[in-house]
């Protein structure tokens, strides 16, 4: 599952510390090919799991349990574009109006770093 798959979740857990369910999104294209068809299936694949959370979906794995939070992770393969990062901070924004947290990390083969810090 990546991206492309816009109806499905990449991945989705727990974190026990701070009870925060995180949903995953996988992203192994390059975001200088086709950037316009690559903005809308990341908007399309975050506002699919908005829903997910917004309808209480989760419910199915997880039963009547409650949550104090709920993150959604992107990892990259690629850096985005400018306009990549710009649509990821617009997002991040919005998103925490619904008590959604939002993070991107842009994952090498030999290194991890943290691109939304």
């Amino acid at each position: 599952m990546s991206v492309k798959d816009t109806k499905k979740i990449d991945g989705m857990g727990i974190e026990e510390a701070t009870n925060t369910l995180v949903f995953l999104i996988t992203d192994p294209f390059p975001w200088n090919v086709q950037e316009y068809q690559h903005l809308k299936a990341m908007q399309t694949k975050i506002n699919n799991y908005v829903g997910y959370i917004e309808h209480q979906d989760y419910r199915t794995a997880y039963g009547s349990r409650k949550f104090s939070r709920f993150r959604i992770e992107t990892a990259l393969k690629f850096a985005p574009t400018k306009n990549g990062r710009a649509f990821f901070e617009a997002g991040k924004k919005q998103l925490e109006k619904r008590n959604i947290d939002f993070v991107y990390t842009v994952v090498d083969q030999n290194k991890k770093e943290n691109a939304s810090e």
